[in-house]
């Protein structure tokens, strides 16, 4: 499970994607010829965008462009062996606990994905609503409705919630999970450290085995030197002169 949140001018595209209506998805991993496998769990009369306006206009909202408007919990089914009536249930029950602590008058739309690459996954998308206290009134916070212990307890009360319906331990804890939530911006970038790595330990073994041939055959060092200069259009200037000369006398 991870979380994201965004801004009003996002939210028109990003439900577009959700539901697969946008022309160009940026995505290169989903398979429109899988696209009609998804569903939603929160089908809206009105449609997703009106209804978060409607909703938006029933509740405070501050009058600025940074305001978090939309967050998008994405809860992806964890590697433990599931049918496909397990599957949708596993999902559902996600869907009831989330409505359960955002409120379900705030939910926007619940797409589960299953024409992408990976593990089927749900994006729960949702107006952050909390009570303002002093005012006594309905507000939108995005700050309030995932503080530090929402994100760092939710994961621990999911996992409970699974365990009670499937009776077995479900895998909504994880090494990306157990310490808290991280965004998705935190996981592809653990990706990327685990990929550069994997990048390095190639270009440790293609230097090793370089270094066996020119230790085998010290001379192949020269050419690889003149070779590398040749690529880099920096061949040695008594080369070019040379070449220079003999094209004059022909």
């Amino acid at each position: 499970m991870h979380v994201e949140k965004y801004e009003k001018t996002a939210v028109g595209h990003l439900l577009k994607h959700y539901d697969r209506t946008a022309e160009n998805i940026g995505n290169k991993d989903v398979d429109r010829s899988m696209s009609s496998l998804n569903y939603n769990l929160c089908e809206r009369e009105q449609g997703a965008f009106n209804y978060y306006q409607k909703r938006l206009s029933e509740v405070k909202c501050q009058n600025r462009k940074d305001v978090k408007t939309l967050c998008d919990w994405v809860i992806t089914l964890p590697q433990k062996p599931f049918t496909e009536r397990g599957e949708r249930e596993f999902f559902k029950v996600a869907y009831k606990e989330l409505c359960r602590r955002y409120g379900s008058e705030n939910v926007i739309s619940a797409w589960v994905h299953k024409d992408e690459k990976g593990q089927p996954h749900m994006h729960f998308c949702f107006i952050p609503v909390v009570m303002d206290k002093k005012k006594g009134i309905l507000k939108v916070s995005a700050k309030e409705a995932l503080n530090k212990r929402e994100l760092c307890t939710i994961h621990q009360d999911m996992e409970k919630v699974m365990e009670a319906t499937f009776k077995r331990e479900v895998g909504i804890l994880n090494g990306a999970t157990k310490n808290g939530n991280k965004t998705i911006t935190e996981l592809k970038a653990e990706e990327l450290k685990k990929e550069v790595k994997s990048l390095n330990d190639i270009k440790r073994g293609l230097i090793s085995d370089l270094a066996e041939m020119i230790r085998k055959s010290p001379k192949l060092l020269t050419s690889i030197t003149r070779a590398v200069r040749l690529a880099l259009g920096d061949e040695p200037k008594e080369k070019q002169q040379k070449e220079r000369s003999h094209e004059r006398s022909r």
